[in-house]
């Protein structure tokens, strides 16, 4: 399989700050002012410019068995997005990958979600200046090195079902259509829920074309040295899905 590196020479700086923090009064402009880290020079999101890109090949991305199984997620409101955690009695995490260009195993940490005001304004990065209606955000770290690495997929809408014709057996689908119906009960800072499913479903199958960099925590602290990888094919959504979360 192969996947595109992303060797990024315009960057879209976005600084964050503060022990509270929003994307309104206290956003963006004025993380630095509490977060240092968040005026840095490697800071994400981007816009990935794809004429400013040069193509590698990188080893599939592999994933242990356990990460097509079924489990629990603790679905939380943490005041700025549904962060999902998994329910897990041991210290290791059961849901791990390798490959992809990624140096040793990682374990997987959360998943979250960005979305904005309407289907143009919602993901972290923007492609050529152009945003989609969200981005999703699977988070794993190297137990070893302490590397944090991030799998980036962008979330596509459409307003009416006769603009696209959906698979009925598009499992990710599905499986993206339950977390919401779950989610959508969430409607106060720290309200949770158990959401079973799996990694592998959430995902889907389009994980062999990529952009490649090195970046930050798109939120405070703003940590830099993350390896992101944003997969170029979005999964696609109804509009009305996301109108629970706006």
């Amino acid at each position: 399989m192969k996947a595109r590196n992303v060797y990024i020479i315009y960057l879209l700086f976005i600084s964050v700050s503060g022990t509270q923090w929003n994307y309104g009064n206290l956003g963006p402009d004025i993380w630095s002012e509490y977060y240092p880290s968040c005026d840095g020079q490697s800071q994400s999101p981007i816009n990935i410019l794809t004429a400013c890109t040069v193509y590698k090949d990188f080893k599939p991305f592999t994933f242990i068995s356990t990460h097509d199984e079924k489990h629990y997620f603790t679905l939380k409101n943490n005041g700025h997005t549904i962060i999902g955690t998994i329910n897990n009695e041991y210290k290791q995490s059961p849901i791990q990958l390798t490959g992809g260009g990624l140096n040793g195993t990682f374990e997987f940490v959360n998943f979250h979600l960005h979305w904005g005001e309407n289907y143009k304004s919602g993901s972290e990065h923007q492609i050529n200046g152009v945003k989609y209606a969200g981005e999703i955000h699977f988070v794993y770290q190297n137990p070893v090195t302490s590397q944090i690495a991030v799998l980036g997929m962008f979330m596509q809408s459409y307003l009416h079902k006769k603009r696209f014709v959906f698979d009925k057996n598009d499992l990710t689908r599905d499986e993206w259509h339950r977390y919401f119906d779950t989610a959508k009960t969430l409607t106060s800072e720290n309200d949770s829920i158990l959401f079973d499913s799996n990694i592998t479903l959430l995902m889907g199958e389009n994980l062999q074309d990529f952009w490649r960099y090195e970046g930050s925590l798109t939120t405070p602290p703003c940590t830099e040295g993350i390896i992101w990888t944003v997969f170029k094919r979005p999964i696609i959504f109804m509009e009305e899905e996301f109108k629970h979360l706006r």
